[in-house]
């Protein structure tokens, strides 16, 4: 027993003697931007990143007509390449059925249109194959009278035109934009795609009904239209004082332009409308 106490007291020594030289420490409150407090590391293989960026991969979304093989989708596109282009080769074959002779041709995707004997300037694209409609100028040639022949499966031909009342002296030549009439469209009439034109001439076209007050004042404004002096607008206005109406010379009634609607049926029964316009210069 007085060994073993002799041990305990051996001990208990040592350690107080230990703790007695060990320098005393204050643990402060950490501070805020205190140095003393920030440890820098200057190790490169502490400084690497353990986790590498990330780089999202995005799904495509499938196709849920291919989702389970590719082949469907490449027979997909074959289709849809023999639709397109089948429609394309009808028109080529049915223009054939159009005589072979001068005048004026739009051959439109579904439909090709002749009027023999006309000369015209088309405005814009001369490919037709997209186009709902087409506007000429006429250069040559007479249109009352004439024949509108088509191809294809037609179900209805309506005609339209817009007349212009025209100052004709001595002064010169005048159009008087002011005094036109617009027609409604009206059913041409015709069989085995041939339709005859009529009603253009001019003891046919509509005209306005006005007083001799309301032609005067229209004639100086399509004067000061032109940018002619006051003298010359007053000249023009004076050499109608006397009209009453615009059938009366020196005023004439013209065909300003006239229109063509073709409804028909494409190969696939889908119904479709194409239009020409004419315009004839004054």
């Amino acid at each position: 027993m007085n060994k073993r106490s002799l041990f305990i007291a051996l001990l208990a020594g040592s350690v107080f003697f230990s703790c007695k030289n060990m320098p005393p420490q204050n643990h402060g409150p950490i501070v805020l931007g205190d140095s003393s407090t920030i440890v820098t590391e200057n190790d490169p293989q502490k400084l690497k990143d353990l986790v590498a960026d990330l780089q999202p991969v995005i799904p495509v979304p499938e196709n849920k007509d291919s989702a389970d093989n590719k082949t469907p989708a490449a027979d997909t596109s074959k289709k849809t390449t023999t639709t397109a282009t089948t429609p394309a080769t009808k028109p080529t074959q049915t223009a054939q059925a159009l005589p072979n002779v001068a005048g004026l041709r739009a051959d439109f995707k579904d439909v090709s249109v002749l009027i023999p004997g006309l000369s015209a300037k088309l405005a814009g694209k001369a490919n037709l194959e997209k186009a709902n409609g087409a506007v000429y100028s006429l250069t040559s040639g007479e249109i009352d009278g004439n024949t509108l022949r088509v191809t294809g499966n037609i179900t209805k031909v309506s005609q339209r035109y817009q007349s212009v009342v025209v100052l004709k002296n001595e002064l010169g030549t005048l159009p008087v934009e002011s005094l036109s009439v617009t027609t409604d469209w009206e059913t041409v009439k015709g069989s085995n795609n041939q339709y005859k034109i009529t009603d253009l001439d001019a003891k046919s076209l509509e005209y306005p009904h006005v007083n001799g007050n309301a032609i005067r004042s229209a004639v100086g404004k399509a004067a000061k239209h032109h940018r002619f002096s006051r003298r010359k607008v007053q000249e023009w206005e004076s050499s109608v004082h006397h009209l009453k109406a615009v059938n009366q010379k020196p005023l004439y009634i013209m065909l300003r332009s006239v229109m063509w609607k073709i409804d028909g049926k494409d190969a696939n029964g889908k119904m479709f409308s194409k239009q020409i316009r004419i315009d004839v210069p004054m």
